[in-house]
């Protein structure tokens, strides 16, 4: 059975860490659960598509991404091994994505129905408070992301993003762990817009780079502009 293979990511999730292995064995098998695979850059929901699942990530990462009429990608979430989407969505009126999922590596995604959800909170209160506190939780840090992308400048979005990389490394030589398109993605930037920015804080001795790293010629003054 190819779900033992994810039992302990399963059991990893805060929706099942009260329930044993065996328990979440016979508990799937109850529901008529799916698991489906996904190569880089398959689309895995498209915007507008009807959310009629509780989805949970047992392998590979994915994107949450929102794409305008003009073809900028803003990168509003990015999930990992046991990260769990489609909750907020799934009892709601309108529960339609209303962004793009994509998988940006071969991935695992195990589906389940709106119906065995449903079932599961009313049987099981530690099942239904942990679902809500995913719910919560994805609200908070939604709020916080849309509060990001739209009250900082493209300067400050680009010196938090290097001050953050710069106290992870301990050093002013920063080597972009994603292509500059990509950063400018997360950044919910244009390519374009990043590449002036850059030239601007280079002419300013804020930074030097070639290709994919970027050297900080002084953190002080880079702090100083967020």
């Amino acid at each position: 059975m190819v779900l033992r293979k994810y039992i302990t990511t399963l059991k990893n999730i805060s929706l099942f860490k009260n329930f044993s292995e065996e328990d979440i064995i016979n508990l799937m098998n109850d529901f008529n659960y799916t698991i489906k695979e996904y190569e880089k850059d398959d689309v895995v929901f498209m915007e507008d598509e009807l959310c009629k699942n509780l989805s949970i990530l047992l392998e590979g990462n994915i994107e949450i991404q929102k794409i305008d009429p003009n073809g900028k990608i803003l990168t509003v979430a990015n999930l990992k091994t046991g990260d769990v989407f489609g909750e907020n969505l799934l009892f709601g009126d309108k529960n339609l994505y209303p962004m793009t999922v994509i998988s940006k590596s071969s991935s695992r995604v195990l589906n389940l129905p709106k119906e065995s959800v449903a079932s599961l909170c009313q049987k099981n209160e530690f099942f239904l408070y942990a679902f809500l506190k995913i719910l919560s939780n994805k609200a908070v840090a939604l709020s916080s992301k849309l509060k990001e992308v739209t009250l900082k400048t493209i300067r400050q979005k680009i010196c938090e993003f290097l001050i953050i990389q710069y106290n992870t490394s301990k050093s002013s030589y920063i080597t972009l762990p994603m292509s500059k398109k990509e950063w400018a993605d997360k950044l919910g930037i244009q390519r374009p817009s990043l590449s002036r920015e850059l030239i601007k804080m280079k002419e300013e001795n804020l930074i030097d780079y070639d290709k994919d790293v970027i050297q900080i010629k002084d953190i002080k003054l880079l702090k100083a502009n967020l």
